[in-house]
């Protein structure tokens, strides 16, 4: 009673799994602040007409993930090149690979020729930058992380602030010299997508729980069937899983080594997969505490680990 009771709670965790909403993510740009040239006087020259500091708020939407910035500088009057950021970033995020610190690294950013500086900045805060405090011995707060200083162009991340309204205070340095900044805003959002299963799919976890209660019960053999059944309707790599346990047990160690590799290789293209490989190590686990010597269960579990 007490082994069969081990057997299946080892399974537990599988069987709530298999029956569970999946989810698929789905990454999106969303432009907050369109391509915008902002014309700053020089500091000096601000106190007879014009301002040399300015401000942009930023409403981040439901879900955002991350955000960025990115901007150019002129001198005077003078155009500025296109950012084009929204759709750099929208092209990267139908990489595999997605968004990573190596390929925000080559986002084209066109060359500046005046330095500005830009902070990130709340709604109390961007009053106080405005009304240049800090230039009269006050002091504003603003987030270190969004904040850039004397630099004539860049794109900055931001994924400490990911909801509500925040300000990017934008400010000429220069006392003199007049400058045009041309900047774009973009978020990442992040939705999970319910994935609707098929008819096959269904029937395929039917059965894949059927050869789950026949593994409970010690009827490996009658196990192996079920999943063979449950693979003609739909594959399902924790079904290939439950198979190879059972071959293992059986003392197939070929048949289920070769089972496993094409369960690790289903369960990487499948929704969920490091959820998915994490189970399959832990029923490992529970099969060696239940029979030591099971051949070829070490190997294949060092073989999941890698994957993760």
């Amino acid at each position: 009673m007490k082994r069969k009771l081990i057997i299946t709670l080892f399974f537990i965790s599988m069987l709530q799994f298999s029956f569970g909403q999946e989810f698929k993510i789905v990454r999106e740009t969303k432009k907050l602040i369109d391509s915008r040239d902002i014309y700053l006087n020089g500091g000096t020259r601000a106190e007879f007409g014009g301002k040399s500091r300015t401000s942009i708020k930023i409403d981040l939407p439901p879900n955002t993930v991350e955000w960025y910035y990115s901007f150019t500088t002129t001198k005077g009057e003078s155009g500025t090149g296109n950012l084009n950021l929204a759709i750099q970033l929208a092209s990267m995020l139908m990489d595999p690979s997605g968004l990573t610190s190596q390929t925000i690294s080559i986002v084209k950013v066109p060359e500046g020729v005046a330095a500005v500086d830009i902070y990130l900045v709340d709604q109390i805060n961007v009053q106080l930058f405005l009304q240049k405090v800090d230039a009269n011995g006050g002091t504003f707060l603003q987030y270190p992380e969004g904040m850039v200083q004397n630099t004539k162009q860049a794109i900055v991340k931001v994924d400490d602030i990911k909801r509500g309204t925040c300000y990017l205070g934008l400010m000429n340095p220069s006392s003199l010299d007049a400058i045009k900044i041309n900047i774009e805003v973009v978020a990442i959002t992040e939705t999970r997508i319910k994935i609707a299963k098929t008819e096959e799919q269904e029937k395929a976890e039917m059965y894949g729980v059927l050869a789950k209660t026949q593994f409970d019960n010690g009827a490996y053999d009658k196990c192996v069937e079920y999943c063979d059944k449950a693979m003609a309707e739909y594959e399902l790599g924790w079904v290939l899983a439950t198979k190879g346990l059972a071959q293992l047990i059986l003392d197939k160690e070929i048949e289920g080594t070769e089972t496993y590799i094409n369960a690790i290789t289903l369960v990487k293209k499948q929704p969920n997969s490091n959820r998915v490989l994490r189970d399959m190590i832990k029923n490992i686990d529970n099969a060696l505490k239940i029979k030591p010597e099971l051949k070829g269960a070490e190997e294949i579990r060092g073989l999941i680990e890698q994957q993760k």
